[in-house]
């Protein structure tokens, strides 16, 4: 297994990897004769496959007669610009894309996008169609040489293409933006998160270690469970809005999931790095990572600091490939602390358990979820193989949904080119499941129940308990 190349949590292929205001591109005011400013919001959404921009809101700094719009009054272009690297020549260049953004629909809204039901307003909303193999609608790119993705430079250009009217009848069609037309960011679902979260650890072997964290706390009240995520290799780094948007991770946040536990706090560490690195910046080939003791000690002083907010006996750990590969490895350091896991994809090669790490595993209930396909971890040497040896060992609660491939499950993506089958995605990305909840089945194909009740995996994790 190519381990350099496979464990980037799935957006190598498509570089792609939901919310709050986190940029402002504050500039000169792009007014006509009318005097009023023109700006615009750029709005992202979280899904399967990464974040994705799929929202315009322009305020027109004028009341618009809602009437006089039509689907094709504007046309929207994207462009993206970022760093390469040619690894044949060592050469840095300057990489990049564009294309005519596809319009679904236009309304008048309010200042947040939210459609509106009066006649005149200033705020216009533009949605436009979004797809996994769409590159140009994410504001990610993935960085060969850090093999991480990384935010991009974006410019977007609205252009008016039919004349609108006002609110006293007048034409309107000073609305085309420039370069600089002041714009913001907007990434749904990253609002409710607190993504300013840093640790300091000094590690005996391997000195400073410096982590980041986004972290989800509920309304205060009575103690909650905390549901830790780790990323996997695409989304390490410093900025915890990468570990949350790379994958769909803010849907940990959202009352789908959220319900399922009358209200969880929601921690998600991030590595400057990944966390298969052993220390000398390889992946890992003993199981041993230099994170090991750092997350560890990040995880409990959160705990410590949220001591009246947090149910010790209800702290729930798990990830995506590398992120899956970290879950097992901090079971096997700390096997009392851990209510359960739910590791997706997960890279700790079985041959590296020892008897002694399997005893220790199946006391601890864990859901693993992986795809027969995956090209990037062999799951009959990973979570395959080491599902069967827990249950050999006699495992009252290991659980096990495998799947063979990794389809969407939104009816909304197709494989297109008039075939109606359901979208297929890179099956190592079957986290698309665990953070969709849509996974209730064992491997053996029988539900997983809990008190004779057929449950999901969200549920199940919900129902554990130290």
């Amino acid at each position: 297994m190519n381990m350099k190349k496979g464990l980037l949590s799935g957006f190598l292929a498509l570089a792609l990897t939901s919310s709050l205001l986190v940029s402002t591109n504050v500039s000169a005011n792009n007014s006509k004769d009318t005097g009023s400013p023109l700006s615009y919001s750029l709005v992202t959404k979280g899904y399967d496959w990464g974040p994705g921009i799929y929202k315009i809101i322009l305020d027109t700094g004028v009341a618009i007669q809602g009437s006089s719009l039509e689907k094709d009054t504007f046309k929207v272009l994207a462009e993206r610009s970022y760093p390469m690297f040619n690894f044949q020549t060592k050469q840095k260049y300057d990489g990049s894309d564009s294309s005519s953004r596809t319009i679904e629909k236009v309304y008048l809204s309010d200042k947040d996008g939210n459609k509106t039901s009066l006649s005149t307003g200033q705020y216009i909303t533009i949605e436009m169609k979004v797809h996994p193999d769409l590159m140009t609608s994410s504001p990610f790119m993935f960085d060969l040489q850090s093999f991480t993705n990384r935010y991009i430079d974006l410019q977007y250009t609205i252009i008016q293409q039919k004349s609108l009217q006002d609110s006293t009848g007048n034409a309107v069609d000073h609305l085309t933006t420039r370069p600089d037309t002041p714009y913001t960011t907007i990434e749904e679902g990253v609002d409710v998160f607190d993504t300013s979260g840093k640790f300091s650890y000094k590690d005996s072997k391997f000195g400073q270690i410096d982590l980041t964290y986004a972290s989800y706390m509920p309304e205060k009240g009575k103690k909650k469970p905390l549901i830790i995520w780790l990323h996997g290799a695409g989304e390490g780094g410093t900025d915890p809005r990468i570990a949350l948007l790379g994958n769909k991770v803010t849907a940990l946040a959202d009352e789908s999931i959220q319900k399922h536990f009358g209200d969880a706090a929601v921690l998600v560490p991030q590595t400057p790095t990944f966390w298969m690195n052993d220390g000398t910046g390889q992946y890992t080939k003993d199981g041993k990572s230099m994170y090991t003791r750092s997350l560890t000690a990040l995880i409990k002083e959160y705990v410590k600091q949220h001591s009246s907010d947090i149910d010790t006996d209800r702290i729930y750990i798990g990830g995506c490939s590398n992120g899956g590969f970290m879950t097992l490895n901090m079971l096997l350091a700390n096997p009392d602390y851990f209510a359960a896991a739910y590791p997706s994809a997960e890279a700790y090669e079985d041959s590296l358990l020892t008897q002694k790490d399997i005893a220790k595993l199946k006391n601890i209930p864990i859901w693993f979820t992986a795809a027969g396909e995956d090209p990037t971890v062999d799951t009959s040497k990973t979570s395959t193989a080491t599902y069967k040896r827990l249950i050999a060992a006699g495992a009252k609660q290991a659980h096990y949904s495998y799947f063979d491939k990794v389809l969407d499950t939104s009816g909304l993506y197709t494989k297109g080119n008039g075939d109606n089958a359901p979208y297929e995605y890179n099956a190592h990305w079957s986290w698309i499941y665990v953070l969709n909840n849509d996974i209730s089945k064992d491997f053996n194909g029988k539900p997983v129940k809990v008190k004779g009740k057929a449950v999901t995996l969200m549920e199940w994790l919900a129902n554990q308990k130290k």
